[in-house]
């Protein structure tokens, strides 16, 4: 979103200004005009953030211009106090500023071009006049122009305007004919490289950790099983050897668990890196300068095509398609000018016809008109001037 600024000598040339954008579309709300208080039509005085209805002129003045700093300030922000000041210093000495914010990128230049056209003065030469003068900088304590030095100011402007457009004439009678302003014609190209950017690191760490096992083993244990017994029978020779004496040895044994580990290797972590190239797709939006000559009443034979082409990577090219494709609907846009159906007409009347016409040119669908409009209107307008 962005906020275009034009600065006019009268209040009615601010109000034109404002006129021609909603005749344009665009919205009201986002418009806002600041002008001298010798300027307007009542002892109410609008800023910003307030109305200040006055007890004294002193006090009202003094208020009024430090709400107009405020609302300028606002509005550059504080990384350009001086320009601020320039367009307060503006309204102090007489002047309407009317700022209109945008929120569609591709109609700032249509708003910078209805402002100029409606007289919006460049406050850079204006403030430069006002150096010659002593001036250093906005002061909102200062008090604003009364109607006298207004009316002052802007015959002083007028007068540098005439002498200005004329021819100068030099010390022999010849005449040296003023080369004009340069306008320079810039073009944002995209340029697009690569950096390398650190992601952060990658640590693996290893630890031993253990848990608990349970195996189950059956173990063999032989003990000496002793028994005695009564018993009733005749003694035979065998027993009677055992009033000799003697011993039995029994051998006991029992197994016990045997615990042993053995380790083995079940899975490897390999680090590294792993290189991968992949296709990103970068977008911006690519500013350019597109310099429309208005020739008033002349009959005007066509646009020069560099202009179109501007146009094109500006608008058209992001859409798809190459340039080619998009001039027959240039050129169709530049011939609605021959065509009296068309006469005296804005774009929003005739672009209905405008579109069932290109259709019926086009039945194939080949360059339908929701993505060619743009290129036939810009063909329109640079042979009307029309919005």
């Amino acid at each position: 979103m962005q906020t275009v600024v034009g600065v006019f000598d009268t209040v009615n040339e601010a109000q034109d200004a404002r006129d021609a954008l909603l005749d344009s579309g665009f919205d009201a709300s986002e418009m806002r005009l600041q002008s001298n208080p010798a300027e307007q039509p009542s002892d109410t005085l609008t800023t910003t953030d307030r109305t200040i209805t006055g007890t004294t002129p002193r006090t009202e003045d003094e208020g009024f211009m430090a709400g107009i700093g405020r609302f300028f300030g606002d509005l550059f922000g504080s990384d350009d106090k001086e320009q601020a000041g320039h367009y307060s210093e503006a309204v102090r000495r007489g002047s309407t500023v009317l700022a209109v914010t945008v929120a569609e990128p591709d109609r700032v230049e249509q708003a910078r071009s209805i402002l100029s056209t409606a007289g919006a003065v460049d406050i850079d030469k204006r403030s430069e006049s006002w150096r010659e003068e002593g001036y250093s900088g906005f002061d909102p304590s200062a008090e604003p122009y009364h109607p006298d030095q207004i009316a002052a100011e802007r015959s002083r402007y007028q007068s540098n305007s005439l002498q200005s457009s004329d021819d100068l004439m030099t010390p022999d009678g010849s005449r040296q004919v003023d080369q004009g302003t340069v306008l320079p014609v810039v073009r944002e190209d995209l340029e697009v490289g690569k950096r390398e950017v650190d992601l952060g690191t990658v640590r693996v760490f290893s630890r031993t950790e253990t848990r608990p096992v349970e195996e189950q083993v059956q173990l063999h244990e032989e003990r000496a099983d002793i028994e005695r017994r009564t018993v009733d029978r005749p003694a035979t020779e065998a027993d009677l050897k055992a009033f000799e004496g003697g011993s039995i040895e029994i051998h006991e044994t029992s197994e016990r668990p045997v615990v042993s580990k053995t380790a083995r290797v079940v899975e490897e972590v390999v680090v590294g890196t792993e290189a991968s190239t992949r296709t990103e797709t970068v977008k911006e939006q690519l500013r350019n300068t597109v310099v429309n000559v208005d020739k008033g009443d002349a009959e005007t034979t066509g646009m020069a095509e560099p202009d179109y082409r501007s146009h094109y990577q500006a608008n058209q090219a992001s859409l798809g398609g190459t340039y080619e494709e998009y001039e027959p609907a240039y050129r169709y846009g530049s011939t609605l000018r021959s065509d009296p159906r068309y006469a005296n007409r804005s774009w929003d009347e005739v672009e209905a016809d405008a579109h069932n016409d290109w259709t019926s040119r086009n039945p194939t669908g080949g360059s339908p008109w929701e993505k060619t409009k743009q290129a036939v209107r810009q063909g329109w307008e640079s042979m009307t001037g029309r919005r």
